[in-house]
């Protein structure tokens, strides 16, 4: 992937990720090919791959850009805690519903838990599971996996709870309190 600072190179790729996610409007992503790409954003093929080796690669692109948005729109992830960080997810995630529809109709939403496993690293809460986890790789996937597989649930029931309620659920099942209660109760 291009990760110089040509600002024409950069605006290339730009017009390649909305080429993208605009024929997954109308695509399966198996069926959308480099051609069909290039064809949407006015560019060549030559274009395309001193960007870019392939179309998945281009969809991680969007990725990356997806997840410093989300960043950005945490602040300083150093001092967030983790029913913020999930009522944040949640919102951001709501308001990117319709790229996550895409996705989930399109079967591709383990690259949503690649993504979130390769980020929650970057967050003060997830980087001291690194520093005292004997595993802290299984950690971080097992987190990953529940983030994708809530986020999902919560799509399919229509964005019910509500942010705050499915923040602390999520807060709740990461720090093992659901678990104690029920294990309490047998």
């Amino acid at each position: 992937m291009y990760t110089g600072e040509n600002q024409t190179a950069i605006r290339s790729m730009q017009w390649l990720e909305a080429a993208l996610l605009k024929l997954l409007e109308t695509e399966k992503y198996t069926k959308i090919t480099v051609k069909d790409i290039c064809r949407e954003a006015d560019l060549s093929r030559q274009t395309f791959y001193q960007m870019f080796d392939s179309k998945d690669e281009l969809m991680e692109y969007h990725f990356s850009n997806l997840f410093a948005g989300f960043q950005e729109g945490c602040g300083s992830l150093d001092n967030i805690g983790c029913n913020e960080l999930a009522c944040q997810f949640f919102r951001f995630f709501y308001d990117q519903r319709a790229f996550v529809k895409l996705l989930i109709e399109n079967n591709m939403t383990y690259l949503l838990e690649k993504e979130f496993e390769r980020y929650l690293p970057q967050v003060a809460l997830f980087r001291r599971i690194n520093e005292t986890e004997a595993y802290p790789d299984y950690s971080l996937a097992y987190v990953a996996g529940a983030l994708t597989q809530t986020l999902i649930h919560w799509f399919e029931r229509g964005f019910e709870p509500e942010i705050a309620e499915v923040g602390k659920l999520t807060e709740d099942i990461i720090s093992g309190r659901v678990y104690q209660t029920a294990a309490k109760q047998f």
